[in-house]
């Protein structure tokens, strides 16, 4: 049977451990927070983008449709 000192030992071996991987484990949560957060504004702008070269589209369009128009007359 295992003495007090070598089960405290081993208990303190393993919440070093813990404590270890837990840093590693909030460091990478960390990064991933931030890779998400940089994503989410790549999508934000890529959605402006979209929305503006609708816009164009429509102007284009309008303008061709007036230039066809002009034309036929």
């Amino acid at each position: 049977m295992k003495s007090i000192e070598e089960r405290f030992a081993e208990a303190e071996k393993r919440v070093r451990a813990l404590v270890s991987e837990n840093t590693a484990l909030r460091k990478q949560v960390g990064e991933l927070e931030r890779e998400l957060a940089e994503v989410r504004r790549e999508a934000r702008d890529l959605g402006h983008f979209h929305g503006k070269r609708m816009h164009v589209r429509e102007k284009i369009e309008r303008i061709l449709s007036a230039l066809e128009t002009a034309g036929r007359e």
